[in-house]
């Protein structure tokens, strides 16, 4: 007759022996991660937040593995444009499969540089330390609340875009391209002169190009379209039609408002466009408002000095675009 305590030893290494059977059944079936495929998307801006950076990870086989988190592991507080960023991207393995990467050719990286890869968390994590492109590289795009101002004499302005050496112009008379190349302009403007070549409605298209790397170019953005009649086109081709609107700032007395340049002086007895609207001064410089008699044409500009233009006048009169009245 079997003992107590035999049955109990023959009990307990029968259990052991089915726990180690288990383990390697338990290995077997789960699947090997051999190789995984990783995009990265950075939008990185100079003078932000670490922290603040818009960081998109894609994965190719999101069956077997998935993106989780990342962090910077630059120090600081905030991005300068000699900084080259460098992220751990953590990915997980999906419920039955494990990484089993053996070199660091098994990762394909699309949009940084791999420095290495870890296995973590009995090999269900794997951390990848990458390098995105320098910052001094990066160019900004237009944000939504800036555009590429074409004025009625001829001049596209835009404001500066962060890491831009450059710009490419094109532009477009009633809607199609002039010329077949785009233009290039160091400074954030453009003069059209040998563009304006007939009257028609001409628009521009800007996008910005970093110094460092003039591969790297943002987004294309729009201007407004403006309409360029035979008088106009005859100025803006002869150089007659104003250079570009000059800094400044609006200033008043008990008399008025003028608008005062950054060097001192201020417009009298003439039209100025300033932030894309126009104004009209009288001889001592003082904003003028209401109808305006100018050059046997007339022309309302409300109580805040800008010419209306496209819309009805509180009398009554229709404007055209160019601030002309359409039903005399």
């Amino acid at each position: 007759m079997m003992s107590k305590k035999k049955l109990i030893g023959m009990i307990t290494i029968a259990a052991l022996l089915t726990g180690l059977m288990a383990m390697p059944v338990m290995a077997a079936s789960k699947k090997k991660i051999k190789s995984v495929n990783v995009k990265v998307t950075a939008s990185i801006t100079p003078e932000t937040r670490i922290g603040s950076e818009d960081v998109d990870v894609d994965v190719k086989d999101s069956s077997k593995y998935y993106y989780d988190t990342y962090e910077v592991n630059n120090s600081g507080f905030e991005w300068v444009a000699t900084d080259v960023p460098e992220l751990s991207i953590y990915l997980r393995a999906e419920d039955g499969y494990y990484f089993s990467l053996s070199k660091l050719s098994d990762v394909k990286l699309d949009g940084a540089t791999l420095v290495k890869a870890s296995k973590q968390d009995s090999s269900e994590t794997l951390k990848l330390v990458v390098k995105l492109p320098s910052l001094s590289e990066y160019v900004a795009d237009f944000n939504e609340e800036e555009t590429v101002n074409l004025t009625n004499n001829g001049f596209a302005i835009w404001n500066p875009i962060s890491g831009a050496g450059s710009y490419e112009v094109m532009v477009y008379r009633d809607g199609s391209a002039v010329g077949v190349t785009t233009r290039t302009t160091t400074e954030p403007n453009y003069n059209l002169k040998n563009e304006v070549t007939r009257p028609a409605s001409y628009q521009v298209k800007v996008r910005p190009v970093n110094g460092e790397n003039a591969s790297n170019k943002g987004k294309w953005v729009e201007s407004n379209v403006v309409s360029y009649n035979a008088d106009q086109v005859k100025a803006i081709r002869a150089g007659e039609a104003g250079g570009l609107p000059v800094s400044g700032e609006w200033k008043s007395d008990t008399t008025g408002w003028w608008y005062q340049h950054s060097d001192g002086t201020y417009t009298k007895n003439a039209w100025e466009e300033i932030d894309g609207k126009w104004y009209i001064f009288d001889e001592n410089g003082y904003m003028r408002t209401g109808w305006v008699d100018w050059n046997g044409e007339k022309y309302y500009c409300d109580n805040s000095g800008a010419m209306l233009k496209n819309t009805t006048t509180p009398d009554g009169y229709i404007l055209d675009y160019d601030g002309r009245i359409k039903n005399h």
